[in-house]
C-alpha cells in the first residue's frame, strides 16, 4: 500500500517497481475451485442473451468494475492480460491509496469471460479476486465476484474491520458497475 498523490508518474514507478515481484499467496488460481469456507461468492443478473453478454464481457475488458469517484485502476488503457501488473486505486481529498495487484489468469471463452488478480507485496491483504461474467444454458447472464483473502500481517488484522468496510464498498461497486454497465440491454 502506498499512499501518494496519485501523479500518472508516480503511479508508472510504483506499477515497474511492483512489476516483478510475486503474489503474495500460494495458491494462485484458488478462486478458480470449488468454493471453500473462506471464499466470498456474490453473484448478480445482469439480464438474458447474447448482447448483455457482449455487453458484460466489454465492461469487464475495459476495467469498468474499477472506475467510479473513489476507485479507479493504473493503468486501465488496455484489457486484463496474464502477468499484468496493476495497482487498484483508492482516491479522496487528493490522496491517493495504491495497492499492486496481478492478473494471474484470464478466462476468454464463447461463454465466460473474466479475471483473476492477486495481491502483490504492500497489499493489505494476502489473496485473489475473480471478477467472471457468464451467459447460462438457461440464456440468463450473470456476474460473479469471488474472493479468497487474509490480512497480510498482524497490523492489517489489527485493521480489519475498516479493512471489512472498504472491502464491501468496494464489491458493491463492482456489482453495480457491471449492473449499469448491462442495465442498457435489459
Amino acid at each position: 500500500m502506498k499512499l501518494s498523490r496519485g501523479s500518472p508518474t508516480a503511479l508508472k514507478r510504483e506499477v515497474e517497481r511492483l512489476q516483478h515481484l510475486p503474489v503474495t499467496y500460494k495458491q494462485v488460481g484458488v478462486t478458480l475451485e470449488a468454493s471453500g469456507k473462506q471464499q466470498k461468492l456474490y453473484t448478480v443478473w445482469l439480464g438474458s442473451g447474447d448482447a448483455t453478454f457482449q455487453q458484460a464481457r466489454a465492461a469487464l475488458s475495459s476495467w469498468q468494475t474499477h472506475r467510479s469517484t473513489w476507485l479507479q485502476l493504473f493503468p486501465a488503457s488496455s484489457p486484463p492480460a496474464e502477468g499484468q501488473t496493476v495497482l487498484v486505486l483508492l482516491k479522496t481529498a487528493g490522496l491517493c491509496l495504491s495497492f499492486g495487484c496481478r492478473v494471474v489468469r484470464v478466462i476468454d471463452e464463447a461463454r465466460r469471460y473474466g479475471f483473476v488478480y492477486g495481491t502483490l507485496p504492500g497489499h493489505p491483504e494476502s489473496g485473489e479476486e475473480l471478477f467472471v461474467t457468464e451467459w447460462q444454458p438457461d440464456d440468463r447472464v450473470s456476474f460473479t465476484l469471488s474472493a479468497v483473502s487474509v490480512p497480510a500481517n498482524l497490523l492489517y488484522a489489527l485493521g480489519r474491520p475498516a479493512g471489512n468496510f472498504m472491502r464491501r464498498l468496494g464489491t458493491r461497486q463492482y456489482l453495480s458497475a457491471m449492473q449499469r454497465a448491462t442495465e442498457r440491454i435489459r
